[in-house]
C-alpha cells in the first residue's frame, strides 16, 4: 500500500512537470544514432519491387508512396498513386502530418536506394514510424517488374514462377517490357557508376495520393 501510494505521487509528480515543460521540447521524438545503425544493419526497412508491385494492384489502401526525387525527374517517370517530397523537404512542417503518422505505411523510393534510405533515415531520425524503402529503387523496378528477364531453363521451378510473376504484374501495370506502350527506364544512378540507359522516354503524369 506504502508503494502504491509513492507510485501515485511520482507519476502525478512527471505529469506535472511534463505539463510545465514547454511543448517544442517534448513533442519531437527522436531516435539515437545507435539505434538508427541497429535498424540499419538489419535492413528491416527495405520491400521487395515484387510485394511492391502486388500493392499497387491490389490498391491497398494501407499504403502510400513516396517519390523523394526532385520535382523533374517525378514528372518524367513516377510510380503510380505517388506523392513528390522532394528530400530536402522530406522532414519539412509542410509534410509532417503527412509523413508523422500511424494509420498508413510510407514507401519512399528514388531512382536508386542511396537518397530513399537518407530519406528513410532523416525520418527515423526524427520518430516517424511505418517508414519503408523500394529495394534497388526504380531502377530495380525496371529490371524486375517493368522488363524482367526470362531465367534460364536450369533454374529452378520457383524463379520461373517468379518471372511469371513478373510479366502478369507489369501488364497488370502497363508496364510490360515487350508491350509497345512500355515505360522507358527509370534513369541513370547518379551515385553508384551504373551505365545510364537510354532510350526514348515516355512522359507520365504522377498522381498525388495513395495507392488505393
Amino acid at each position: 500500500m506504502k508503494a502504491l501510494k509513492y507510485l501515485t505521487v511520482a507519476f502525478v509528480s512527471l505529469g506535472l512537470i511534463v505539463a510545465f515543460v514547454p511543448k517544442q521540447t517534448v513533442t519531437p521524438m527522436k531516435i539515437n544514432s545507435e539505434q538508427i545503425v541497429t535498424e540499419i544493419k538489419q535492413k528491416a526497412y527495405y520491400i521487395s519491387s515484387d510485394d511492391l508491385a502486388s500493392i499497387i494492384i491490389n490498391k491497398d489502401p494501407l499504403y502510400k508512396l513516396v517519390d523523394v526525387r526532385d520535382v523533374a525527374e517525378f514528372q518524367s517517370y513516377s510510380l503510380p498513386g505517388a506523392t513528390n517530397i522532394d528530400l530536402k523537404d522530406i522532414i519539412s512542417t509542410n509534410w509532417e502530418e503527412f509523413m508523422n503518422q500511424d494509420k498508413y505505411t510510407i514507401v519512399l523510393y528514388s531512382n536508386s536506394n542511396l537518397e530513399a534510405v537518407e530519406a528513410w533515415i532523416l525520418c527515423r531520425q526524427k520518430g516517424y514510424e511505418n517508414i519503408y524503402v523500394l529495394q534497388g529503387g526504380l531502377n530495380n523496378w525496371y529490371e524486375t517488374i517493368v522488363n524482367p528477364k526470362h531465367p534460364a531453363s536450369t533454374l529452378p521451378d520457383e524463379d520461373q514462377a517468379k518471372y511469371d510473376f513478373r510479366k502478369a504484374a507489369g501488364k497488370a501495370l502497363g508496364v510490360d517490357g515487350n508491350d509497345s506502350s512500355a515505360v522507358a527506364s527509370p534513369v541513370k544512378v547518379t551515385t553508384g557508376g551504373s551505365k545510364p540507359t537510354t532510350g526514348p522516354k515516355k512522359k507520365k503524369k504522377g498522381a498525388s495520393g495513395g495507392c488505393g
